[in-house]
């Protein structure tokens, strides 16, 4: 699929092995915003200890069991985030499922977020999160990742999430009332109508990241634009062998990356989609997260 020299492999993010695994260590907490109210996970682990006493008639056996909770808060609604924590839960999804970003690299540095996913049925980019977070962030980039926005469509395997709506046709910039409960690109029942769309707008007007990337599949392209934001899509391009060209096929309101773009232009700030092929392999996915490294550094 790709016609990329072989020096990429130790590109900028300083990968040296074909893996899709995370080497790191997983982080302990996550930090939830200031909301006015919040839900809670609850981890219960128990650990048992025995001790034994032997007198010359009779044998006794004490067993002590310990139980430690563990509570995870979530936002219910948004808020201010805590931006200095490595994990913080964004919200939840229409089907309770929590939305979670990661942070690693430079704190304060060029902020750069990439998101996995978005259609739930299109999940080739977890691959290259999964590389991100196994790789070392260039220095002077603070990286963020959100594996996915729509953990509903990505644990059902759908597009949309379990309200039925297209979560990439929700965005309130240009947004248009597409279709029905039940076509593919319904766009719910008015801008921002989701729990998913409102939690990642209040993190991303929070994050005011530099440079956002979606992954999508599977038209295998990437969608020309102009200035800064042009040439950071060329240079992303170029160093994974896609093709630029139009994105066709859809009714395109209330989009992601479209709504980013006019939220972030006062900032110059870069937002676009990357449409995977079909299948990602994964050198193809060491490739992309390499590509990611070495944009936010030159961009």
């Amino acid at each position: 699929m790709f016609t990329v020299a072989l020096a990429l492999l130790a590109g900028a993010c300083g990968s040296d092995a074909v893996t899709t695994g995370d080497s790191r260590a997983p982080a302990t907490t996550i930090a939830a915003a200031d909301a006015p109210s919040t839900s809670a996970s609850t981890t219960t682990s128990s650990s048992t200890s025995s001790s034994s006493t032997t007198p010359t008639s009779a044998t006794t056996t004490t067993t002590t069991t310990t139980t430690t909770t563990s509570t995870v808060a979530m936002p219910a609604t948004v808020g201010p985030l805590d931006l200095s924590a490595d994990r913080i839960g964004l919200g939840f999804s229409a089907g309770g499922r929590p939305i979670v970003a990661e942070q690693s690299g430079t704190p304060g540095g060029r902020r750069v977020l990439v998101i996995g996913v978005i259609h739930g049925d299109e999940d080739a980019g977890v691959a290259i999160v999964d590389e991100l977070r196994a790789e070392p962030v260039p220095d002077g980039v603070e990286l963020w990742i959100v594996e996915s926005m729509n953990p509903d469509g990505l644990t059902n395997q759908v597009r949309s999430n379990d309200n039925g709506v297209d979560l990439n046709r929700n965005f309130p910039y240009k947004w248009g009332p597409i279709g029905v409960l039940g076509d593919s690109q319904y766009a719910g029942t008015g801008p921002a109508s989701e729990p998913e769309t409102q939690a990642m707008i209040n993190f991303m007007a929070q994050l005011r990241p530099d440079i956002t990337i979606w992954y999508h599949q599977d038209l295998f392209v990437i969608n020309p634009s102009e200035g800064r934001d042009g040439r950071v899509r060329a240079r992303y391009a170029e160093l994974t062998g896609l093709p630029m060209g139009e994105i066709t096929g859809g009714t395109y309101t209330g989009i992601a990356a479209t709504w980013a773009r006019n939220e972030f232009r006062p900032d110059d700030g870069v937002a676009f989609i990357v449409e995977l092929g079909p299948t990602l392999s994964p050198i193809e996915a060491i490739i992309h997260a390499d590509a990611v490294c070495t944009v936010a550094t030159e961009g």
